[in-house]
Order: structure tokens, then C-alpha cells, then sequence
């Protein structure tokens, strides 16, 4: 790893009597696995030498080894900045620097970029509601030549941002306005960029209505790195200049007439225009429009009916008349949930969605597809230490092309699932769970002469058992289990989770009136956790091996250390492989440390 001599400094401040610190903080990461290694650290160093005084330091460094084709990557940056906070103003002086180095066989030198920046800000209350801020800062940047060995480009500029709000709140309305403008300009690289935004809401005891909008616009100077054919240096060349713009407005409607009733609408809309000076083939313009409503009514305290509705209208517009492309988006459900009896309940649902993706054009890529599905789940318990779950999921999926150039396509696919559970607790730490699907596909072309209908079919269980001395239930998301008594456990605990999962996939071809299986594939996977914590140290183990069509060993094993105030010590390890003679040992460690 590269040493960096900024260390000093940051020892030096670290170690200083004189200085008070605030919220410190050193942390340092390490991965390895047999294709990348990546080293990093970060220190970040806050202190008040005076009343209302506050000089902050941040130092980062990273290693990046790419071993596959020898990729060499290091950056760091050296940050301090002085503040002084007064009554209404806040002034902030910054310096930093920043270095990159990349190094590969795919380049002929190595790319060195180093940066400098000295700057001032300013930020300005004068009161709670109303704030502005101003920043300058001068640039320096130096910039290895691709072609020429110790040679380097020189390039400085300045960079000027300025920003503004206000919000103003009376009883039952608020409204804000903010607004910032951007500019940099340097040799090779310049923009500007302003923006604007509004909002306003209102409420009421049964109304909530909230609004707001944003416009932006950014200019860009395009600049192309070239070589000059004489001497083989490389130079920036200004190409091209593009233009960026971009709308938003949203809108939020929430009416409550009563206890049971809810309505809430919602509509999203954004545009965005790229327009290129010189390069005007990739010009392009993306246009979106959401709304979505819904409806919740409690029919009775244990009954309740929900809808809800999605309208959404897209545009992407190319140049390149032939990809420009209009999407509709409907959507459609219907839910009702029925607590039949304390945590008992029966869940049904239905759905119904369609998609049109028009090319205005080229027709013949003109697509509609047209979904319908039904749901329907039942919870129950059993002497409250068995819980069984149920789904029957049924769709429909029509995927049709308009155009006959592309109408052997066009199919209908039936899908039909059953996915049934059951856990079953044993006192308040130990639970055993099963869960199975049982599903089935089937892809009817419209057109036999051009396309053999298709089956799919699935079959998958898993089991657990689980021993968890939290105990179980106080971890177990289930709202009955945790209004059980339980023993507490203080200090330590340890998590034990056995599984062991099938899953079966056929796929057949239909031959006259019956169907022909021509690929399948078996899985079988079995796997241990074991999780111990004690205090604010814990270790865990996840072995796991997987045969049937294909076999593969994993393993994940880790440790975590909180100590001394939010520090904390993080060892991972998650050694990957398919036949156990050539391993990927990837490793990582996290360190950070709060001072």
C-alpha cells in the first residue's frame, strides 16, 4: 500500500493536548479473494481550539489490485478545514488534495492524476426560515500524458456554487422555495448547473395535500483526449457542447372522511432533454407520468378492502427515429384480508395488469401484454404453538405482437402455484419450519406450425430447525409468539439453524398429446448457522454444500467486536468452490474506531 505522508499530520493532531475533540473516528477495511485485493482506510478528525471555533481533517487512502489483468489502482486525499460559527454566519475555509495512480497491462503508462483545491464558504441565517450559502474555491490539477513517459498536462480553474431557502409555515399551510446555481471551469472540463424548486402543502383534520416542483438546466463542455501525430503527446480537444434540462412535479392527496375510510392520490411527473450541439443523432427526451391511487375501507374491525390503481405513461424519444418508443402501464388490485378469528386470518386477492409498448416508427416491434392473476392465503394456528400458512397463486400472461413480422412470438403462459407452510414451536427456544411450492408452466403458442408449446414444472421444499436461545420467540416477527411468556436471557446467546432444501426443475416440449421432457435438473443443498453472542461480541459459521446436477461448497464464518463507545472489530471469511481443489478464499476485516 502506498504510504502517505499526510500521517504525520494527522498523528500530530491527534496527540495534541491543546485541542478538544468532537467526533473522531479512524476506520480501515481489507478484502482478498483470488481475482481482487482492496485496502482502505479513513480518518476523520474533529476538534474546537477556540469558542465557536471547529478544524476538521479527513484523510483517505485505498489500494485496488486487480490480479486478472494486473490492474494496479491507488488513490488518497489529504482534507482539513477551518469554521467559525457565529450567530447568523458560518465560515468555512477548506483545503485538500487528492492523488490517483492507475496501472495495468492494458495501458501503455501508467495514469497519474493529482488535484488540488483551496476554498471559501459562507453561510448566511438570518433567520430560521431563510438560509444562504455561498463557496468558491480555486483548482489545480496535473494530469499524467498517455503518451509520453513523465510528462504531465497542467490545468487550473475555479469552481462557484451558490444555494438559497426558505420555508415559511403558518398554522395549517407551508411553502418553501430554494434555488442554487453551480458553475466550474477549468481546461478540459466545464459546466454550470442551476436549479429551482417549490413546494406547498395543507392539512386539515381529514385532508393532507403536499405539492412541490423542480426545474434544472446544466451546460457541459464535451472535451475528446486526442494524441498529436508530431510528437505523440496527447492534448484535450473541445468537441461538443451539451445541454441538459430537467422537470419534476409531484403531487400528494390524502383524504380520511372517517375511521374506516382512506383514499390517497398520487401523481409523479418528469421530464428530461439531452440536446448535443454538434452530435445531434443522440439527442433524446424521457417523459414520465404515475399516478396511483388508493383505497382502503374497514368494512368491520377484523374486515378490511383495499384498491389499488397505477397509471403509467412513458416516452423515450431518439433521435434515431426507429428506437423511439411509448410504454403504458395499467395496473389493477383488489385485496381483502378477514381476521376470522384472533391472529387467524384468510388474504384474497386480485390482479390484472396491461402494458402496450408502441414504436411510432416501426410498427412491427409494437408488443401488448396483458396480465391476470388471483391470490388466495389462509393463516391459522393450532393450539397457538403450530402455525400453518397456505397460498394458491393463479396467472394468465398474454404476450402478444401486433405485427405478423414478429407474430410467431405470440403465446399465452399459464402458471398455476401451491405454497403451502407449517412451523412448529417447541417451548419458547426451539422451532421447526417446512415449506414447499408445487408449480407449473404452460406456454401455449398461438401459432403450432411455428412454435412447440412448453411445460414447466417445479418442485421445492425446505426444512429448518432452529434453536435459538434469545430466546426464539422474542426474535420471531410473529405477533402471537412474542405476546407469549418467555425466559430472558441476559448477557449471551447462541443461535443454532439446521436446513437442509430440494428443488426439482423439468422442462418439456409438447409432442402431439403429451409432453416430452427434455432437460432437468435436481438440487440438493444442506447447511448449518451457527451464531454465539456474548456481550457486544459475536462469532457465526454458515457451512454449506450443494450437490445433485452441479456441486459447489461455500462457507461463511465471521466475528464482530463492539467496544469502547460505537468502535468495532469485523472479521469475514467466505471461502467459494466446486470441487474443493481450487478454492476463492475471499477475506475481508473492518476496523473502525471511535475516538
Amino acid at each position: 500500500m502506498k504510504k502517505n505522508s499526510f500521517i504525520w499530520l494527522i498523528s500530530l493532531l491527534i496527540f495534541s493536548s491543546a485541542l478538544a475533540a468532537q467526533s473522531n473516528g479512524i476506520e480501515f477495511y481489507h478484502f482478498n479473494s483470488d481475482n481482487i485485493r482492496i485496502l482502505e482506510s479513513i480518518l476523520q478528525y474533529n476538534a474546537s481550539p477556540l469558542a465557536g471555533t471547529n478544524v476538521s481533517v479527513l484523510g483517505q487512502s485505498s489500494w485496488e489490485d486487480r490480479l486478472n489483468f494486473n490492474q494496479d489502482i491507488r488513490r488518497s486525499l489529504l482534507g482539513s478545514s477551518f469554521s467559525y460559527l457565529g450567530r447568523h454566519f458560518h465560515h468555512t475555509m477548506m483545503m485538500d488534495y487528492e492523488s490517483y495512480y492507475d496501472v495495468s497491462d492494458l495501458e501503455p503508462t501508467a495514469y497519474i492524476n493529482k488535484n488540488g483545491r483551496l476554498g471559501y464558504q459562507l453561510y448566511w441565517s438570518p433567520a430560521d426560515s431563510l438560509s444562504f450559502s455561498l463557496a468558491t474555491q480555486g483548482l489545480i490539477r496535473n494530469e499524467q500524458d498517455r503518451y509520453l513517459q513523465d510528462t504531465f498536462r497542467h490545468s487550473d480553474g475555479l469552481h462557484m456554487s451558490a444555494n438559497s431557502s426558505y420555508q415559511f409555515e403558518h398554522r395549517a399551510v407551508g411553502a418553501g422555495i430554494h434555488a442554487s446555481a453551480e458553475r466550474k471551469d477549468m481546461d478540459w472540463e466545464a459546466y454550470q448547473n442551476v436549479s429551482l424548486g417549490a413546494s406547498i402543502n395543507a392539512h386539515t383534520n381529514s385532508i393532507l395535500w403536499d405539492s412541490s416542483f423542480n426545474i434544472s438546466r446544466r451546460l457541459d463542455d464535451i472535451f475528446n483526449l486526442m494524441q498529436d501525430q508530431s510528437d505523440t503527446r496527447s492534448f484535450y480537444q473541445k468537441q461538443d457542447e451539451q445541454k441538459r434540462t430537467g422537470l419534476n412535479i409531484s403531487t400528494n392527496f390524502q383524504f380520511y372522511p372517517n375511521d374506516k375510510l382512506s383514499i390517497i392520490l398520487r401523481e409523479d411527473y418528469s421530464e428530461k432533454r439531452t440536446i448535443l450541439k454538434e452530435n445531434t443523432i443522440r439527442n433524446n427526451g424521457e417523459f414520465f407520468n404515475d399516478m396511483n391511487l388508493g383505497i382502503s375501507y374497514d368494512i368491520m374491525p377484523n374486515l378490511n378492502f383495499n384498491i389499488s390503481a397505477n397509471h403509467l405513461y412513458s416516452i423515450k424519444d431518439f433521435n434515431i427515429a426507429q428506437n423511439m418508443r411509448h410504454v403504458e402501464n395499467r395496473i389493477l388490485n383488489i385485496s381483502s384480508g378477514w381476521e376470522y378469528s384472533p391472529y387467524d386470518s384468510l388474504f384474497a386477492g386480485l390482479g390484472i395488469s396491461l402494458q402496450r409498448t408502441s414504436f411510432p416508427e416501426n410498427e412491427d416491434w409494437d408488443n401488448d401484454l396483458r396480465n391476470k392473476s388471483a391470490r388466495l392465503g389462509w393463516k391459522h394456528y393450532y393450539r397457538d404453538h403450530v402455525r400453518f400458512a397456505n397460498w394458491f397463486i393463479y396467472s394468465y400472461r398474454e404476450d402478444v405482437y401486433t405485427s405478423g413480422l414478429l407474430s410467431a412470438n405470440n403465446h399465452n403462459l399459464e402458471s398455476f402455484s401451491y405454497q403451502p407452510a407449517a412451523t412448529i414451536l417447541f417451548g419458547d427456544r426451539i422451532a421447526f419450519s417446512q415449506e414447499y411450492q408445487i408449480r407449473t408452466d404452460y406456454t401455449d403458442y398461438m401459432f403450432h406450425e411455428k412454435r412447440t408449446d412448453l411445460l414447466f414444472r417445479q418442485l421445492a421444499c425446505r426444512y429448518n430447525l432452529v434453536f435459538d436461545s434469545y430466546p426464539y420467540v422474542a426474535r420471531s416477527g410473529d405477533d402471537l409468539w412474542f405476546a407469549m411468556p418467555y425466559r430472558s436471557n441476559k448477557g449471551s446467546a447462541l443461535l443454532t439453524d439446521l436446513g437442509f432444501s430440494y428443488e426439482e426443475n423439468q422442462s418439456a416440449q409438447k409432442e402431439l398429446d403429451y409432453y416430452d421432457i427434455n432437460y432437468k435438473n435436481r438440487k440438493y443443498i444442506g447447511n448449518l448457522t451457527i451464531k454465539h453472542d456474548v456481550g457486544d461480541f459475536y462469532y457465526f459459521v454458515q457451512p454449506q454444500y450443494s450437490w445433485g446436477t452441479w456441486q459447489e461448497y461455500s462457507l461463511k464464518a465471521g466475528t464482530f467486536w463492539n467496544f469502547d463507545n460505537g468502535s468495532y472489530l469485523e472479521f469475514n471469511l467466505t471461502p467459494i468452490s466446486e470441487d474443493l481443489k481450487e478454492i476463492d478464499w475471499r477475506s475481508s476485516v473492518n476496523l473502525s474506531i471511535i475516538f
